[in-house]
């Protein structure tokens, strides 16, 4: 087949020798691996928060109790600091967050007072903003709990009922599960595979490089001179890119799970099934646009133009819900949607059948930009 020669000879020029091998494929496998690798480890550093529970009664405790029970901190309990302590503490760096009960804070509860205890944080982050936001639910959530508690006749709380609700409320009576959709924690953090998915379409972006070089030198022109289709020529392009795209993600992918011992909680296989139908698409999206284009300069300027965006739009670096309607609509027309919410199926216990209908769009998206690249990209255009 035609195809066939054409991939291999654009194979050749990407890994044909010993610097296109370590330029072309090691390095920039190794240099995502390792900014994935580091971003793992910083995103596997758990905020570390001080708690002093200065009350002398025992509602404080029971406060305090609950903030223990978050996974996502880690919590260090001292009785023996005072307000000043735990600022320095913050403020030299060896805590990121402390929280202070106050002395009177189960008396002020019983009298029919919101007390409530203090945070201390360096500067405002999404991590410290919802610490303070579950504490002050929490406050709240005990303050509504004694004003039930309280007597309508001597306007005290009853201790006993007060702490029977207390531990009503802490054992949930009825628990949601989303059996269908199977959701992962990808989609609410997804950081380090909207990284991967960006550096894919950039490594993507530097094969089809040599296709925008056969086109200025005109080699080009001399195979459309060859009895060949234009659909060969774009589909053995297509190929040769594919192959080289695979090395890399292999590459990357044995450093990323065996040398830095990350997982998003899907197996090597299943993830390398997806970033390889994300492959498809990456590389159908790069062979569209070289067609729109004349030379290698405007091909990276408007790839910057579509990768990042698209990436944003997506939600590749935050959760996708905290962009508005329309947006999220308009990521159904990115490949990197589909990827991370295929990835986040299996992370949460999906199997291959709930996630056809993502690998299917991805492929869709190959389909049809490939088709597209095959008749845009042509040696008339070149200037």
């Amino acid at each position: 087949m035609p195809s066939l020669h054409i991939a291999a000879q654009l194979i050749r020029r990407t890994m044909g020798s010993r610097r296109g091998v370590i330029m072309n494929v090691v390095l920039p496998a190794l240099i995502l691996s390792l900014m994935a690798g580091l971003l793992t480890g910083l995103n596997a550093n758990k905020a570390i928060i001080v708690v002093n529970n200065a009350d002398q009664g025992s509602y404080g405790a029971y406060l305090t109790s609950e903030q223990g029970q978050m996974p996502y901190y880690g919590i260090l309990k001292d009785t023996k600091l005072s307000e000043n302590e735990l600022k320095e503490l913050v403020l030299a760096g060896k805590a990121d967050a402390a929280i202070y009960v106050p002395s009177d804070f189960s008396s002020q509860l019983l009298d029919g007072v919101r007390s409530k205890p203090v945070v201390y944080q360096m500067n405002e982050q999404l991590w410290n903003a919802s610490l303070a936001a579950m504490l002050s639910a929490e406050v709240d959530r005990i303050y509504e709990s004694a004003e039930l508690a309280r007597s309508s006749e001597t306007s005290e709380v009853d201790p006993t009922l007060l702490t029977a609700l207390l531990q009503a409320q802490a054992v949930p009576v009825v628990s949601a599960v989303n059996k269908e959709m199977k959701l992962g924690q990808i989609v609410s953090s997804p950081m380090m595979i909207g990284l991967i998915l960006m550096f894919l379409m950039l490594l993507v972006s530097q094969s089809i490089g040599f296709v925008m070089e056969d086109r200025e030198t005109r080699v080009m022109a001399r195979m459309y001179t060859a009895p060949l289709r234009s659909m060969d020529i774009a589909f053995g392009n297509f190929m040769g890119s594919m192959l080289v795209g695979t090395i890399q993600l292999v590459i990357f992918l044995v450093l990323l799970y065996h040398v830095f011992g990350y997982s998003p909680g899907i197996s090597f296989g299943s993830l390398l099934l997806v970033l390889e139908c994300f492959l498809f698409a990456a590389v159908g999206l790069s062979s569209a646009t070289a067609g729109l284009v004349r030379n290698s300069n405007q091909l990276s300027q408007i790839n910057n133009l579509i990768i990042i965006p698209s990436c944003l739009v997506s939600g590749c670096f935050f959760p996708l819900s905290m962009l508005p309607d329309f947006m999220q609509k308009l990521a159904n027309f990115t490949p990197q949607k589909w990827a991370i919410q295929a990835i986040d199926q299996l992370g949460g216990g999906g199997s291959y059948s709930d996630i056809g209908w993502q690998l299917l769009i991805l492929l869709l998206f190959a389909a049809v930009l490939i088709t597209f690249g095959s008749v845009v990209l042509r040696p008339n255009r070149t200037s």
